[in-house]
């Protein structure tokens, strides 16, 4: 194979099996020796936050010399990023030698069930056997949709288990209800486990709280109050957690802070575990960690911030970060979703802070019309201008025109990726 066969594989639309259960996934991983069962693991669900919490928590644990396997999605640049080792990507090398192993279980698989997995299952295959070939202390494993169904459930034990965060997206897979989707988010609890979780709402908190009961796990919930003495820039932020005082993130966004919590009480239960973390190596991993695109400033003049919010509750994550840090001031924003999410209710978030809207679409067959987008907000009275592509639109922003200005660019992964890979060149 090549690693043009391997993406073929693992990163294209195929799959006709209805997830209704996860004996296909469970099938390839007999085949495969279950590899999953000689990892220790982190399993991480939600609708936001969850790759925050994986770029805090191995950052901790990088820190404490732990070896330790993060597996996330989507990627930005490389599909290589989804799957690290001590903070390294798998080699093309390494891509090829695991898919090499486990191509002829997925026909086996096909064979039998008369269904075809789905891509995504693959890649996860991929992941584990890579993490136990690595012979890796600790897998941090990030979700793709929802939890229950979720390949990555294939774990049957865990470390801990942490939901991130509960809004909506992906609806047509997980429900409707903000009840229907925490219960699908919940179903990485462990029995006899334990999960990690925010304070939200009174109906999340009330699902959380009942499958954990359900299936007798123990609770951690992070709750405002525990948080203080935060303060805020678009560089860093500093904040208390607990008894552990002047803690320094370079994740931007008061959203960050409660990832940063949920990955500092993720780390004192793995050193109750026996796992070697100290309060030094927690301090430092916070303060080292990055994850690319999200609040993630890549330009100074112009200040230009990315961000990947493309669901209600990312965007208005954002709306609440930049009224936060940009107070009083009219901003440059540019935008590009897919065209099956509400981008109209989501842009319409961010309109009292808005001077001028830029619109480029992510994508030329899913992504929304950026002229017609363009034409939605001109309606409205808001002045916008939309670009045929990224590169159109690097053009403009590096005017002279914008050298002072203040620019924030959302919504698809896609566009993010494109505009931090472009932007550098």
């Amino acid at each position: 194979m090549n690693m043009t066969e391997v993406i073929e594989l693992v990163n294209t639309n195929r799959g006709t099996g209805q997830k209704e259960n996860l004996n296909r996934m469970r099938l390839l991983m007999n085949k495969l020796g279950d590899p999953q069962d000689r990892l220790r693991v982190v399993h991480i669900a939600g609708t936001n936050g969850k790759g925050s919490v994986s770029a805090f928590l191995s950052s901790i644990l990088s820190q404490a010399g732990i070896k330790a396997g993060v597996y996330t999605s989507p990627h930005l640049e490389s599909i290589n990023e989804r799957i690290k080792v001590s903070g390294q990507m798998i080699t093309d090398e390494e891509f090829i030698e695991a898919t090499e192993t486990v191509a002829p279980f997925v026909a086996q698989v096909e064979e039998e069930t008369g269904e075809r997995l789905y891509s995504f299952e693959i890649l996860t295959a991929v992941a584990l056997l890579h993490f136990a070939v690595s012979r890796c202390d600790l897998v941090i494993l990030e979700t793709g949709i929802g939890g229950r169904l979720d390949a990555t459930n294939v774990v049957n034990t865990s470390e801990a288990s942490i939901i991130t965060s509960i809004g909506y997206d992906h609806m047509k897979v997980l429900g409707d209800t903000i009840e229907q989707i925490t219960a699908e988010k919940s179903g990485i609890i462990k029995e006899n486990g334990l999960v990690i979780f925010p304070e939200m709402s009174e109906e999340v908190d009330a699902v959380i709280s009942r499958k954990a009961e359900n299936v007798q796990a123990d609770m951690i919930r992070v709750t405002p109050n525990h948080i203080s003495s935060v303060s805020m820039t678009d560089t860093y932020s500093s904040f208390s957690y607990k008894e552990m005082d002047g803690l320094i993130i370079h994740l931007l966004g008061r959203h960050q802070i409660t990832n940063a919590a949920l990955a500092v009480e993720a780390a004192q239960v793995l050193e109750q575990r026996g796992f070697v973390i100290t309060s030094d190596h927690i301090r430092k991993g916070l303060e080292l960690a990055a994850w690319p695109g999200r609040m993630e400033k890549i330009s100074e003049h112009p200040t230009i911030l990315i961000d990947g919010a493309h669901n209600p509750e990312g965007v208005a994550a954002l709306r609440e970060n930049i009224s936060y840090l940009f107070p009083d001031e009219q901003l440059i924003f540019v935008v590009g979703m897919m065209k099956d999410k509400a981008y109209e209710d989501m842009i319409e978030q961010i309109l009292p802070f808005s001077e001028k809207i830029l619109t480029v679409s992510p994508d030329p067959y899913r992504g929304f019309d950026a002229e017609g987008t363009a034409d939605w907000l001109d309606a409205q009275g808001q002045e916008s201008q939309a670009f045929k592509s990224v590169d159109e639109l690097i053009v403009e922003l590096k005017s002279q025109s914008y050298l002072n200005r203040k620019v924030i660019v959302f919504g698809s992964l896609y566009l993010i990726g494109d505009m931090r890979r472009l932007w550098k060149k």
